[in-house]
């Protein structure tokens, strides 16, 4: 009994590490999509949840703000303080539009407004457009800022689909909310192109319940949420970008599909640099990005079906790569993400900025947790304090057990609990192969679990060893002097897209991206630096 209690108690702690919003206080067996209140928008302003699920609006903002439905037909929540929230059910399938009346006209048509998605419906109501009008060429027409518009923002407003916004050098104080489907939206040159939120504002540029949207060249910075933000969204691409300093995620991608986030770098978010959850098929690929000093390098929650990461780096973050499963969303459990080709070193940096609720992912470099049919392959995974690779169960208002991984050809060392680790009674069909490895938990995994033989059952009960890991944590998390996420270094000159200033050059919008964008597997190595360590 008292081991089964532990697996619970630690699995749960492992949820409060990987996931979006969640409270470890009196709902902590539970988590929610949430709209952050800022002085004066909703971010995101369109969200989507299952039937009976819920919303948490939190105040992060200066003024109070209220939730009041434009329509008058489900619950109106008056004045919600600073750092205070309020937690509501949509319980039937529809579109819920709201206000804040103080920064809103009470149609919601302009000012602080937001909308609900409940169920899988179809919607356009945030955009003038339609689904109809994304395009998949170049219009011809290019928008030049300052020179013709004075703010971006004024340049996507006026475009039309198909346009391409071009953003000459300079800082750019703004947060730039797309409404406008299929545009490319470039920077001549991404280290001096910056949009600056100046600890002012939500998000870098947003881009929610509009499709093919891609954006190029840029840099984004110093905002109290993301970098750049694509919310429900069929189509997008991040390309050449570099986000920094923001107070949730680098490049973010929820609720989104038909995606690729290519040569982009994110550094200083206290979340993930890089996320893409919620989707399935994702249809999605991360390519040769650098994601350091942030909470995570990568997180995804119920992000599932042809979703790869490749040929990227993931250094000195807190935690490394986590894919992770939760009824709090939609679309559960997480599985078929391809994890290939990466370089994942130093996951262990207590001076990233991070949420307290983060620290349990403190020195892994990929956890898998309830995730399916994963493949992790042709990695070089180095140095973590805790585990390489650890494949887990999880518990949310279920339990999410992990199977059908597949851990393969990777170089795994220098882990200081093990190489490699299994969660579990059962063996669950996950198998690992042909690593090179100095240790693994329970000793011998890599014999009794690998592919193609006959399931043994070899799994372990981490209870034990994850709870005296959590418990350190979690008892000294007040004396842990984590960075601070808005003056975290600066950093390097990153490169330039491919002739960035030419009119004509590469404009298309981020329309089937997917399948332009053909992912050969065989052609997916080891990653260069593995040279040193195969002699």
């Amino acid at each position: 009994m008292y081991r089964a209690k532990n697996i619970f108690i630690i699995i749960s702690i492992f949820i409060c590490s990987t996931v979006f919003f969640v409270s470890c206080d009196d709902k902590s067996t539970s988590a929610y999509t949430g709209v952050r209140l800022i002085d004066n928008t909703f971010s995101p302003p369109v969200v989507r949840v299952h039937e009976g699920g819920f919303v948490r609006f939190y105040n992060a903002g200066n003024n109070p703000h209220n939730v009041l439905a434009v329509d008058e037909s489900w619950g109106n929540y008056e004045d919600i303080p600073k750092n205070d929230y309020v937690d509501v059910s949509f319980p039937i399938e529809g579109l819920y539009k709201y206000i804040c009346s103080y920064h809103a006209t009470p149609e919601g048509d302009w000012g602080m407004a937001g909308a609900v998605v409940v169920g899988d419906i179809d919607y356009h109501d945030y955009t003038n457009f339609k689904k109809s009008d994304a395009v998949k060429d170049w219009s011809g027409r290019i928008r030049f800022v300052p020179n013709e518009y004075g703010t971006i923002q004024e340049a996507v407003d006026t475009a039309n689909p198909g346009d391409l916004v071009l953003i000459s050098e300079g800082i750019y104080y703004e947060e730039v909310v797309v409404r406008t489907p299929s545009l490319t939206i470039r920077g001549v040159d991404r280290n001096t192109v910056i949009v600056d939120g100046e600890f002012e504002r939500a998000n870098g540029f947003l881009v929610a319940g509009v499709d093919g949207v891609a954006i190029e060249n840029i840099t984004a910075r110093n905002t109290l949420l993301n970098g750049f933000y694509w919310a429900t969204a069929e189509g997008y691409r991040a390309s050449y970008v570099t986000a920094y300093n923001n107070g949730d995620y680098g490049v973010y991608a929820f609720d989104s599909v038909d995606g690729i986030i290519e040569h982009s770098y994110a550094s200083g978010s206290p979340d993930a640099g890089f996320y893409i959850g919620q989707c399935d098929p994702c249809r999605a690929v991360i390519n040769n990005v650098i994601s350091e000093n942030n909470g995570l390098g990568y997180s995804g929650t119920n992000s599932s079906g042809e979703l790869y990461i490749v040929s990227s780096v993931f250094r000195n973050n807190m935690g490394g790569i986590a894919p992770n499963t939760l009824d709090s969303e939609l679309l559960p459990p997480e599985r078929e993400t391809f994890i290939i080709g990466n370089h994942i070193e130093n996951n262990n940096n207590i001076k990233a900025p991070a949420w307290p609720i983060q620290y349990t992912s403190l020195g892994n470099g990929i956890i898998i947790a309830g995730g399916n049919n994963n493949v992790i392959k042709n990695n070089v995974i180095n140095n973590h304090d805790v585990f390489g690779v650890v494949v887990t169960a999880i518990f949310d208002s279920n339990y999410w057990p992990a199977h059908g991984n597949l851990v393969q050809d990777n170089i795994i060392i220098n882990s200081k609990k093990a190489d490699i680790a299994l969660s579990g009674l059962s063996n669950m069909g996950n198998c690992f192969k042909g690593n090179k490895i100095q240790t693994s938990f329970p000793p011998g995994l890599q014999i009794w679990n690998s592919c193609g033989k006959q399931a043994i059952g070899l799994g372990a009960d981490l209870a034990g060893l994850w709870s005296s890991i959590a418990r350190v944590v979690y008892v000294n998390q007040g004396s842990f002097e984590t960075g601070d996420w808005k003056t975290m270094p600066k950093p390097p000159i990153q490169p330039n897209m491919p002739s960035p200033r030419s009119f004509f050059n590469n404009i298309f919008p981020a329309v089937n991206v997917y399948e332009n964008y053909k992912i050969d597997l065989t052609d997916i190595k080891l990653p260069d630096s593995a040279k040193k360590y195969l002699n």
